[in-house]
């Protein structure tokens, strides 16, 4: 790849972009970000709003993971192989493990709206989304031998990564008959473990349902998200929350499908007679060597995840910030951002969409059709995910940086950070959308093409 298809500059100036960003990150590595609320571990949930406040926070961590883990199967190089490399693969695991991470997500969210509470909640918000590198909230574990605190960080898949992945849904020995549970040491309002916090709540949905002080908003359960979902590498589907019964079946399946059960920490139940593998357990497989990443084109044999042929040597937790004198891989990380906060606008939009409202268009004189906003920003939002940001980030992933004491050395990645839409005040979000695409493929034209990006984000719907 030349030069010109990542933005021309001086060798000289761009030697300096990767060693900026690598200090950058060293100085920001023990960041705490704040959650989006301040919650009580030991006074616990006493009211509603506690309630809906502890799960707004549930958002906020779900959402922390997903980057994670798809940067993780953006980086993979030997995607073609290790998609198909037995049993499962370290490819399908991670891609089947981000969109149960999704589901997670949204199933919060349904409890939300289930509380009479949606409105307070939205994706879309600086303050909400994630940046890296930072501690995970609400974990605090001085069992752990790897250390009380996790570091989330975004980088290529490592063994080490792996790890970080699987302390992340590590089971702990919180009693699920527990009352009060312990705060973070180091931070106020934040419980001590994903367990503790998780298990929080389920106890705040059965006092307060308890004491009538929940009113459930039947009225707005057709505004959860039920439909437009499937996972080929997992389990688990939405679940429309309406009474105490199907919020903690909500909640059971968040907690399960992570760390698994008190008494089985490997499997989850998905039906009668089929099991899954918890996201713990899928990590320790992959960490055991048990799950193959494939092998390099023209190999006889597959590679272990360590080997330098198995994923692209990306930046680990770039910054767009950091590429301004880099008009090529610049337009690209824009474009991504604003790919990924469009997703989250789309997500938005489709909560306060109702499924009732579908209705009946005149297409032609003697024709008409069924309608529906809220279908199309189902679809949408899962076209954007593999028709617009997936295929970003491979050409990301691929791309090396110019620069450096040996060109290419590293290469350019997706950084997930929030996108201001609303600085171009005469422009929607789908426009400036597709005025940041035309500006990448003046630079990478493989963004183009009738089946491209660009196409892709023509057929997107307005938010």
């Amino acid at each position: 790849m030349t030069t010109k298809t990542i933005g021309t500059r001086s060798r000289g100036t761009a030697a300096k972009a990767p060693a900026k960003q690598a200090k950058q990150a060293k100085q920001a590595e023990a960041a705490r970000i704040e959650p989006i609320k301040k919650l009580d571990p030991e006074k616990g949930i006493q009211s509603v709003q506690d309630l809906a406040d502890h799960l707004h926070v549930a958002a906020q961590v779900e959402l922390s993971t997903i980057p994670l883990y798809l940067y993780g199967a953006y980086s993979i190089r030997t995607r073609g192989h290790s998609q198909w490399a037995a049993p499962r693969g370290i490819l399908r695991s991670l891609i089947g493990i981000s969109i149960e991470e999704m589901l997670h997500l949204a199933l919060v969210r349904n409890l939300m709206v289930a509380i009479g509470c949606g409105d307070q909640i939205t994706f879309y918000d600086k303050k909400f989304i994630p940046s890296y590198p930072s501690k995970m909230l609400h974990r605090y574990n001085p069992k752990d031998k790897d250390g009380a605190e996790i570091d989330l960080s975004l980088g290529k898949l490592t063994m080490e990564q792996v790890k970080m992945f699987r302390r992340i849904e590590m089971p702990d020995d919180v009693s699920p008959k527990a009352t009060t549970f312990d705060a973070h040491p180091k931070a106020v309002g934040q419980y001590t473990s994903l367990g503790a916090f998780y298990r929080s709540i389920e106890k705040g949905f059965t006092d307060l349902d308890e004491k009538k002080k929940i009113k459930w908003a039947l009225g707005d359960a057709r505004k959860q998200y039920k439909r437009a979902f499937w996972n080929e590498f997992g389990n688990g589907k939405p679940i429309r929350v309406h009474n105490l019964e199907t919020a903690k079946a909500a909640l059971d399946l968040i907690i399960e499908q992570g760390e698994g059960t008190l008494k089985d920490h490997q499997h989850i139940k998905v039906k009668h007679g089929v099991e899954d593998f918890t996201h713990y357990e899928k990590f320790l497989r992959i960490e055991r060597g048990e799950e193959g990443i494939g092998a390099v084109d023209g190999a006889d044999n597959d590679i272990r995840l360590d080997d330098p042929e198995a994923t692209w040597p990306v930046l680990s937790d770039p910054k767009v910030a950091d590429f301004k004198d880099q008009p090529g891989v610049h337009s690209l990380m824009t474009l991504f951002n604003a790919a990924y906060c469009y997703t989250l606008c789309v997500l938005d939009e489709l909560y306060r969409t109702s499924t009732d409202d579908v209705e009946t268009v005149r297409v032609q004189e003697n024709r008409t059709e069924l309608f529906s906003r809220r279908y199309g920003l189902e679809r949408n939002g899962v076209a954007i995910m593999q028709g617009v940001l997936y295929p970003i980030a491979q050409v990301l992933v691929s791309t090396p940086i110019p620069g450096g004491p040996e060109e290419g050395m590293l290469h350019a990645a997706p950084s997930f950070e929030f996108y201001d839409f609303s600085k171009a005040k005469n422009r929607t979000k789908k426009q400036q959308l597709a005025d940041l695409c035309d500006k990448a493929i003046d630079h990478f034209p493989v963004l183009g093409g009738p089946d491209g990006v660009q196409r892709q984000i023509s057929l997107l719907a307005e938010v």
